[in-house]
């Protein structure tokens, strides 16, 4: 579908970090992004998908370069932002890297929850302090990629919801605190989005049809290119005074059944 809103050239002279690039959500932004003027930064775990996502980029007029980067860990990061912010700076950093598997509460193992904490709020701190002072220096954005329904729960993702509900309350936190840099940071909550990597987590087909049709009120799934439209534009001027938001694209699955990963005789 297309969701494209943002005039050409609404991000020219940027230079935007994306991680988790190499595929889905990600792949998405970086091209959207870059399509719109920014120069991309991509991060991912493998060389292989970034390549795909450059060329992408490139293909749809941007200009990008990749890395591979594991964003759990605090020194690799230190060291690749501080390379990148020496090339030419950061105005804007997407933290849509992260990942879960669907588990009853007490199915979670102690080295399960921690996996999944580290990965979807440990690394988004490790990234967005290192990211600081170059997004001081040019007044950036930051736009950190949750779930809908953080606020309210989801039945098979505690771990990850806790580890999301932690960065909802970093963002607003840190959307007052670096105001006086002029950093703006805000979080998306997509709705149920079917990339790739959704669809291989999921063992029942039955869990995806009532997540689209009876518990998001729209009745149907989050495009990723829909995703990508709203971390544009929370990137561009247009979002200027946006700051400490949870903005939901989820056709109001937030508001409605919520978005519930396990069997319907377990929910």
């Amino acid at each position: 579908m297309t969701a494209h809103v943002l005039a050409p050239g609404s991000l020219d002279g940027q230079r935007v970090l994306v991680t988790g690039a190499g595929s889905g959500i990600g792949r998405g932004i970086a091209v959207r992004i870059g399509q719109l003027g920014a120069h991309v930064i991509g991060l991912g775990r493998r060389d292989d998908p970034l390549a795909g996502t450059v060329a992408e980029v490139e293909r749809a007029g941007g200009s990008a370069q990749a890395h591979a980067c594991d964003v759990r860990d605090p020194d690799q990061v230190a060291e690749l932002i501080e390379r990148i912010g020496g090339d030419g700076g950061l105005t804007g950093l997407v933290n849509n890297a992260g990942g879960q598997f669907f588990a009853r509460a007490e199915d979670i193992s102690p080295r399960g929850w921690d996996a999944v904490v580290d990965l979807n709020l440990n690394a988004v701190f490790t990234m967005t302090r290192a990211a600081h002072p170059w997004l001081a220096i040019a007044g950036g954005s930051i736009v950190n990629v949750s779930l809908s329904g953080v606020e309210r729960g989801s039945m098979g993702l505690a771990h990850s919801v806790a580890a999301r509900s932690g960065v909802l309350g970093m963002t607003r936190t840190l959307a007052l605190e670096w105001a006086r840099d002029a950093i703006r940071v805000n979080c998306l909550g997509p709705g149920t989005v079917l990339t790739e990597a959704f669809l291989a987590g999921m063992t029942d087909q039955r869990i995806v049809d009532r997540l689209v049709e009876e518990a998001t009120p729209m009745r149907r799934a989050t495009d990723v290119a829909e995703v990508a439209e709203l971390a544009a534009f929370l990137c561009s001027d247009a979002g200027a005074m946006i700051t400490g938001q949870l903005l939901h694209v989820d056709g109001g699955a937030h508001l409605g059944s919520g978005l519930h990963l396990l069997p319907e005789e377990d929910a």
